[in-house]
């Protein structure tokens, strides 16, 4: 079995967003498949590391338990802990991590899981005037200079596969979409519950209050029976409405649970970067899904047929109103996403290109 270290800053024991579910999943996978060490830089709760030694086949260190540090000063850590242990390959999540290349021992073959292109994600941001609110912000040329150092990089959807291709040539790339167990629901006759779920992440902050804003009081006016049914770190972050049909959930652990009290799902997302994980989850679980066309992101061979997709506020409403009075339709979505999950987002098919590259190692 390959040796593999991951190197992270993602708290991915806390299931409250996309990219912690993502990493989770990868550790999920390659747990049984390699022999897998995990660092995390923290903080970290106590005894966290016992814990998830717990739950997988795997080794677990967290740098620093309590406190931030420089990123020499993660690097000295770990260095620290490895010693000189060598490893065939390692996956570091996000490149503002890159700085741990300059730590590692030995030869190994480095592996970049991006989940978003940073400079992408950074014009998005600015066109939606929210360029202050990026953390992490790279030009496309730094950027491209950054991922030509790794020996791949991973692409979480196709777009975002052709976007680095373009960047970085042929043979870097490979394509790692987010994987979801399908858990099917009843899809009741009536609908009654539109659901909202999310982290507190600004573009998820953006796209409800302006759904609130633009679309919910005409689909309250024709549908006064429907509330809106929000879940997530996002509830903080809703502002305040007239309206009485909305309700804030908060965090929910059970998504299975989230989705079985959902007859219709929304992601009104109007940017950002990346495939949205909370899509995935949506057709994994067969509820009738509205999204926009960037939310569709490396779904666009189901759009119309697994989900619905809207960009205006009229096509929004018109979206929701077709399927909470077509019945039949939701049921017509439900299925086909089933089956399009089902077929192209099992953990196996989805990791197998890394599979490949890591035995090649």
């Amino acid at each position: 079995m390959k040796n593999v270290l991951i190197i992270s800053d993602v708290n991915f024991w806390e299931d409250s967003s996309g990219h912690r579910a993502r990493l989770k999943a990868l550790i999920t996978y390659l747990a049984p498949l390699v022999n897998l060490t995990v660092v995390n830089t923290g903080p970290a709760p106590k005894g966290i590391e016992e814990r998830l030694q717990s739950e997988y086949p795997a080794e677990f260190h967290v740098l620093n338990r309590k406190d931030f540090m420089s990123s020499n000063g993660y690097g000295r850590r770990l260095e620290k802990l490895m010693g000189y242990r060598e490893f065939d390959v390692v996956i570091i999540e996000y490149v503002h991590s890159s700085y741990f290349l300059n730590y590692l021992n030995g030869e190994p073959k480095i592996i970049l899981d991006t989940i978003d292109i940073i400079s992408e994600r950074a014009e998005e941001f600015k066109k939606f005037d929210h360029s202050d609110a990026t953390i992490y912000e790279l030009s496309a040329e730094d950027e491209r200079e950054i991922l030509n150092v790794y020996d791949h990089v991973i692409a979480i959807c196709g777009p975002d596969k052709e976007k680095l291709d373009n960047m970085l040539g042929p043979g870097k790339v490979i394509q790692c979409p987010h994987p979801h167990q399908v858990t099917g629901h009843t899809i009741r006759s009536k609908v009654v519950n539109i659901s909202f779920v999310a982290s507190a992440y600004l573009p998820n902050r953006d796209s409800i209050n302006h759904f609130i804003r633009e679309c919910w009081p005409a689909i309250t006016t024709k549908f006064p029976q429907v509330r809106l049914t929000i879940y997530g770190t996002v509830c903080g972050a809703v502002e305040p409405s007239a309206n009485q049909n909305i309700l804030l959930k908060g965090f929910a652990p059970d998504l299975a649970q989230i989705y079985s009290e959902a007859d219709i799902v929304i992601n009104p997302i109007r940017f950002g970067a990346g495939m949205k994980i909370k899509n995935i989850e949506a057709l994994a679980h067969g509820v009738p899904l509205v999204t926009t066309s960037h939310g569709a992101r490396g779904l666009e061979p189901v759009v119309g047929k697994a989900f619905l997709m809207a960009d205006t506020p009229a096509d929004f409403i018109a979206a929701l109103s077709s399927l909470i009075e077509n019945h039949r339709l939701r049921e017509q979505l439900s299925k086909a996403a089933l089956q399009f999950i089902s077929e192209n987002f099992t953990a196996g098919k989805c990791f197998a290109p890394l599979m490949d590259a890591i035995d090649n190692a």
